[in-house]
């Protein structure tokens, strides 16, 4: 299991980065060592703010202090089940919820892993509350070295650590598998978060369009790939003002009507998914259905991010397994448990299951298709926005 710094943990690590299948973070083109970053996740229910915060290097040293966002940006937080990304080196104004390290073009950022000849490359990334002093580690690499904090560094009291016993092959990262370990797989930062509808989205059952508040564990909803399928478990989220004053990234997304296929407006959290059929799709991904997430699509004017400060109602949807269903007349994804999902938010209270079904015991192996990055989505509905006649919603 993770270890915990006031609710906080390190959720994702990409820590070698370079040739040809190197992963591209900040969309620029290019891939790289500037590419490389730490994620940290929020698995408590309010928003944290980061300002005492840093990330070091046992290697490295300091690598980033929170505290030097610096006006006009906003304070440094991170909303409930979201994310925190810095990079070595970000190109451009980072997106919110990531951060730009300014290492040297991110040259020196952090070690592989690897142990190459008689040279370890593996490192120690501790994250600390400058504050209280109190810290965890991760400490990583096919020969991983000894904790022993560099000079400087303000953690007095070790709360807890991991160790995980691994290289960093070029372009892959350190995920976590449903149990909440490290596992290695395909990079995927800044994309951890709730998959929510919003009160009043109805969703296509076997008794017709049922508004999602009113859903019982139980009721066979309609999925595009698998026909009625039973939900098995649901849960309402909600976001006080407060919360959404503080992180206006967590305010839903209302997709207007038509946009995605959708008979009426669409309110959605960020992060969650709509169904893209386009022929731009197989030609850049070898797909022609993608997912694609509420925020990206704001960010290409396709929806609108609320402007109110009004408390956001959000719903879980859970099946056995990741599932597309239908919601105001289009495609969109159910709750999806995969890396630190799974152990996040089942474990928060107020769910609701089908009697005799196990929460806990739910894992999703895969998504119902393919999930589009950032700068991949970014890239297909800049195209798509401009053209609308060349996309559709899958039939």
């Amino acid at each position: 299991m993770p270890a915990f710094l006031d609710g906080l943990f390190i959720s994702e690590i990409l820590a070698d980065n370079v040739g040809g299948s190197g992963f591209d973070t900040d969309g620029d083109g290019g891939s790289n060592k500037s590419d490389e970053y730490i994620e940290i996740q929020n698995a408590t229910g309010s928003t944290i703010d980061l300002s005492n915060y840093q990330l070091w290097s046992q290697t490295n040293g300091l690598l980033f202090d929170f505290a030097s966002v610096s006006p006009p940006d906003p304070t440094p937080t991170v909303a409930p089940g979201e994310t925190a990304t810095v990079v070595g080196e970000y190109s451009g104004t980072p997106p919110s919820g990531f951060f730009d390290s300014g290492d040297n073009n991110g040259q020196n950022f952090i070690p592989d892993g690897e142990t190459v000849g008689s040279q370890n490359r593996a490192d120690v990334i501790y994250l600390v509350n400058a504050t209280t002093g109190d810290y965890i580690f991760l400490s990583y690499g096919s020969n991983p070295l000894t904790v022993s904090p560099p000079p400087g560094f303000p953690g007095t009291n070790e709360v807890d650590g991991e160790v995980f016993v691994n290289g960093a092959p070029n372009s892959t990262a350190f995920v976590r598998d449903a149990n909440g370990e490290f596992v290695t797989g395909s990079p995927d930062p800044g994309n951890a978060g709730p998959v929510c509808f919003c009160a009043g989205t109805r969703i296509t059952t076997e008794q017709g369009d049922i508004a999602v508040e009113h859903l019982m564990p139980g009721a066979r909803i309609l999925t595009k790939d698998h026909g009625l399928v039973p939900l098995r478990a649901l849960r309402a989220a909600p976001l006080g003002r407060q919360v959404l004053r503080l992180h206006p990234d967590a305010r839903p997304v209302h997709i207007p009507l038509g946009v995605v296929g959708n008979n009426r407006g669409l309110n959605v959290s960020p992060a969650h998914r709509v169904l893209i059929r386009a022929a731009l799709a197989e030609l850049y991904f070898g797909t022609p259905e993608v997912l694609v997430s509420a925020r990206q699509l704001a960010r290409c004017g396709l929806a609108n991010v609320s402007e109110t400060q009004a408390p956001a109602h959000y719903h879980h949807l859970l099946f056995d397994d990741h599932q597309i269903i239908r919601a105001n007349g289009c495609w969109s994804e159910s709750l999806f448990l995969g890396d630190t999902a799974h152990w996040a938010i089942t474990a928060a209270s107020g769910w609701r299951v089908q009697s005799g079904w196990v929460l806990s015991d739910c894992t999703h192996r895969c998504t119902a298709r393919t999930v589009l990055k950032g700068y991949e989505a970014g890239q297909l509905l800049r195209v798509l926005g401009l053209e609308h006649a060349s996309y559709s919603v899958a039939a």
